[in-house]
């Protein structure tokens, strides 16, 4: 097979795997992805070509872990920009001639952007400066090379690519193999104990998964409460980490990751949401039957891309575990609408919630209620996105402790928010958890949750849970005359709630005009002012200094303002029962008219 051949399956079988729509990110220690396969040798393998036989070689133990990514000769004095990491540097020295310390400047530059090493043909002006070079070098675990005569550096870089690219088509057949056997035991439905105890044995290495929600697993096995605690001592290093990686800008191998910190991780995503995380202990393997299993360690490059894979695998079981649940849910989905028109007893809800918990029959319930989405007519079509969203959804809610019941009504999502918890609603971590939903939607095409929406009254007797989504309606309703609000709850409304029982009844404009008409027909005739000055002394309690400042105007400008309110309302505006109604009375103005400026 030809180079080009090659690079043409490489790619190929990429494109191909990540378009499974699974996204894996890596967490380094710098916090950047590493997903993206590379070629790359160690360097003591790299030595081992005939190519380097007649070279003499300075480098540490450390020098020799380091990772080649590529072949370059450079001849230039400044290469800073010109690096992107892991290249062997090839140089005659050539340009270093009418300066005694281009050379030492040179290594420098290769050793703060991350070069695996430098080759260097010694002549006249490069001898000087070998021995001040040694020092650096070995200073820094540097890999120093250099060859005592004249070597054809093509021949180099050709041996060395085609190095590199024979052990990157090894890497990407043992993914290959290695994809195909965690695929083979996703078909056999066993779970993600068999993935992980194949991601252990692949990589010699300890592996746990943390989930989020539900019950962690190890390889090897790890009594039950010892892994729990082995969890939360994960997140909170993760916190931690995180922390120190938003202040840590210099960049880290993977070398570098395995040793410093004894762990590697890897989000596990499904929709965008992350639900695990895949943690590889890069120490010593407690399992000795792994460690018979690789006397030879496998590059820290293919236990990267292993994992991914691993994750990949889980993602793909979590989906289906979850879209089955999801499907078994929409089966009930006659029971939830019957419970919603207020069909069922209060012995059949409790009866029916107590399945799932004992603690969900003697808790309040809240029904959501999302406004008909443009474009999705078809309730059925509708559902089904409903069924992917909702995987999300329920973990959201879940987290703060509600359980979720959802369904689709006359084109319009239901939520039926369920808290276990007895007493008053608990409006914030209910919103909290709708910001969350909106926000995980933002970027995606079809946004169920980012539109208009009304959250009922909580119910404590869940047999009138339609009460919950007559007070939702209204809230929706009441918020298409005066616009969305800040936090829809059915509890925010207040006046309004009066003011759309009196516009539903027909009886608002007459109230409007009882206590407000003569100020509004003042204003139409005389372009004045004084409905905006009265709900402003209104707002600020009746305070003269408060209002004049707020209006803008001097205060004589504002008593005459006053008075003229004064004849055409009455002495007794003032007057706390008629204040209330003439207040209403502009609430309802602005619900009929929009605000008043």
């Amino acid at each position: 097979m030809s180079v080009r051949d090659h690079l043409i399956c490489a790619e190929w079988f990429y494109t191909k795997f990540y378009d499974m729509g699974i996204a894996r990110t890596y967490r380094g220690k710098d916090g950047e992805g590493m997903g993206e396969t590379t070629l790359h040798i160690q360097m003591r393998d790299m030595l081992k070509r005939p190519v380097f036989r007649k070279a003499e070689v300075l480098a540490s133990e450390r020098a020799l872990t380091r990772y080649v990514r590529w072949v370059h000769i450079m001849e230039v004095p400044e290469v800073g920009n010109l690096l992107n990491g892991g290249e062997l540097v090839l140089t005659t020295g050539i340009g270093w001639q009418d300066n005694a310390q281009q050379g030492l400047s040179f290594l420098r530059q290769l050793i703060a952007h991350g070069a695996a090493g430098l080759c260097i043909e010694l002549g006249a002006h490069t001898k000087s400066q070998l021995g001040a070079m040694k020092e650096i070098a070995s200073a820094e675990d540097f890999p120093l090379i250099w060859f005592h005569e004249q070597v054809r550096y093509i021949d180099i870089t050709q041996d060395l690519h085609f190095t590199l690219l024979r052990s990157h088509q090894r890497l990407i057949a043992e993914l290959d193999t290695l994809t195909t056997s965690f695929n083979q035991l996703l078909l056999n439905g066993d779970g993600v104990q068999p993935l992980l105890r194949l991601l252990s044995r692949t990589t010699g290495y300890d592996v746990a998964l943390y989930p989020l929600e539900g019950e962690a697993s190890a390889v090897p096995y790890c009594a039950p409460e010892q892994l729990e605690a082995r969890r939360q001592s994960w997140f909170m290093h993760r916190k931690s980490e995180s922390t120190r990686m938003e202040s840590h800008t210099e960049h880290a191998t993977a070398t570098e990751l395995c040793s410093s910190s004894g762990m590697l991780s890897l989000s596990v995503q499904a929709l965008e949401y992350t639900f695990a995380d895949l943690v590889l202990t890069t120490a010593k393997s407690s399992n000795h039957d792994l460690d018979l299993e690789h006397p030879h360690q496998p590059s820290n490059e293919f236990i990267l891309q292993a994992m991914e894979r691993c994750a990949a695998a889980i993602a793909q079981d979590w989906m289906r575990t979850k879209y089955m649940e999801e499907k078994r849910r929409y089966k009930e989905d006659m029971w939830v609408i019957d419970w919603l028109n207020g069909h069922h007893s209060a012995k059949e809800i409790h009866e029916y919630l107590s399945t799932a918990s004992p603690l969900l029959a003697t808790g309040t319930g809240t029904v959501i209620l999302f406004d008909r989405i443009p474009g999705y007519s078809d309730s059925l079509k509708l559902q089904k996105l409903l069924i992917q969203r909702n995987i999300v959804s329920r973990s959201i809610f879940s987290r703060e402790g509600f359980t979720l019941y959802s369904t689709v009504l006359n084109h319009q999502i239901i939520l039926i928010i369920i808290d276990p918890q007895p007493g008053v609603q608990r409006k914030s971590h209910l919103w909290s958890c709708i910001q969350q939903l909106q926000h995980h939607e933002a970027d995606q095409t079809h946004r169920l949750f980012s539109g208009l929406l009304g959250i009922g009254q909580s119910c404590a007797n869940l047999s009138r849970i339609k009460d919950s989504l007559e007070s939702a309606k209204e809230t929706l309703s009441i918020q298409k005359d005066i616009g969305a609000m800040q936090q829809p709850f059915y509890s925010n409304l207040h006046c309004y709630r009066i003011i759309a029982g009196m516009k539903q009844s027909g009886s608002l404009e007459d109230f409007i005009e009882e206590y407000l008409g003569p100020i509004i027909r003042y204003d139409a005739e005389k372009g004045g002012q004084l409905l905006h000055t009265l709900k402003q002394y209104f707002v600020l309690c009746c305070s003269k200094q408060e209002t004049a400042t707020r209006l803008f105007i001097v205060r004589q400008t504002l008593y005459h303002r006053l008075h003229k309110i004064e004849s055409l309302l009455g002495e007794d505006y003032v007057l706390p029962e008629k204040r209330v109604a003439i207040e209403l009375a502009i609430y309802g103005y602005e619900y009929v008219h929009g605000p008043i400026a």
